[in-house]
């Protein structure tokens, strides 16, 4: 078997794609898909985080596969991408666009002056920034800029040209946007795929729908129940997040007690469906891939039914 020398460690945070980058940056500058084809490694293969694929690399590298692979998202059959156990909704994890903290890459090309090496060597696509759900950078309070993945056969990084200089890129957002602070869903979330425990209730459910409950809850009380995520800012879409997070890591009695709050903010009981649509709006419209036998929705099932008895 080929092997590379010298190694380029795989950092902890970065997604499988982002170190075969750097790995094809730092031994031939070039790109990531001619690198991976010279090793006898299929390039459409191991972005989709085919894990027998990522192995190969991580076994020519001389790398512990198992850190990479606990960063793989790997699709799946239909829209469905597998992180570790947990399996991801691909809108929560989309490939089309690269994101990114302009000021995290700032930081990255900084290492790369120290250490005389072209920014792409360093540049590194941090894997929380795959999750949809997580908008702003945890480190520097700033939103998450977005750009379509490049797919070019002679761009060198994970971001190729898409950001040539990320110091302007960082000086211009910070000149247009303020400071955002994260959610504790999105410190939950980031939490949880670098493998550290939240509530208990919490880390027992699926993290996909974990995350729904959240921002359902938090969207329907804090803006009403017939407010759609996609129609919030990202600071609306935080406070919603805040607001749904102070029920939902309580757990089950959390959930029932922001139904309830729902209930006495729509007034007297009303059983007739068009009533209930008019209460609970989003968490019963079917637009969303809550789970039917998630928590939340099998709580609302039996506050329903609640309601509709006698007495």
């Amino acid at each position: 078997m080929v092997q590379l020398f010298p190694s380029l460690p795989f950092l902890a945070e970065e997604t499988h794609w982002s170190w075969a980058a750097r790995l094809a940056a730092f031994h031939i500058r070039g790109p990531v898909a001619t690198f991976l084809r010279d090793l006898g490694l299929e390039p459409s293969t191991f972005f989709v985080g085919d894990h027998d694929e990522v192995a190969r690399l991580c076994g020519i590298a001389g790398q512990d596969p198992e850190p990479v692979l606990q960063s793989t998202l790997s699709r799946q059959k239909g829209n469905v991408h597998r992180l570790g156990e947990e399996l991801l909704n691909k809108s929560l994890c989309p490939v089309e666009n690269v994101r990114f903290c302009p000021t995290c890459l700032s930081e990255d090309d900084a290492e790369a002056d120290r250490m005389g090496q072209h920014n792409s060597v360093h540049r590194h696509e941090r894997l929380v920034w795959r999750l949809t759900p997580v908008s702003c950078c945890a480190t520097h309070g700033k939103p998450l800029l977005c750009l379509p993945r490049p797919h070019g056969k002679r761009e060198r990084g994970v971001f190729g040209d898409s950001v040539p200089e990320a110091g302007r890129v960082s000086r211009e957002a910070e000149c247009q946007t303020k400071s955002h602070m994260t959610s504790p869903l999105q410190e939950y979330i980031a939490g949880r795929i670098a493998g550290q425990t939240g509530p208990n209730w919490l880390d027992r459910q699926p993290l996909e729908q974990a995350i729904l409950s959240t921002q359902l809850l938090g969207a329907a009380l804090g803006f009403g129940p017939h407010t759609f995520l996609r129609d919030l800012t990202h600071q609306e879409r935080a406070a919603a997040e805040t607001i749904g997070w102070d029920y939902v890591a309580q757990g089950e009695n959390g959930l029932r007690d922001a139904l309830q709050i729902l209930q006495d903010q729509a007034g007297p009981k009303r059983t007739k469906r068009a009533h209930l649509i008019e209460t609970f709006g989003i968490l019963m419209n079917g637009t969303h891939p809550l789970a039917a036998s998630a928590p939340l929705a099998r709580l609302l099932q039996e506050h329903i039914t609640d309601l509709a008895a006698p007495g």
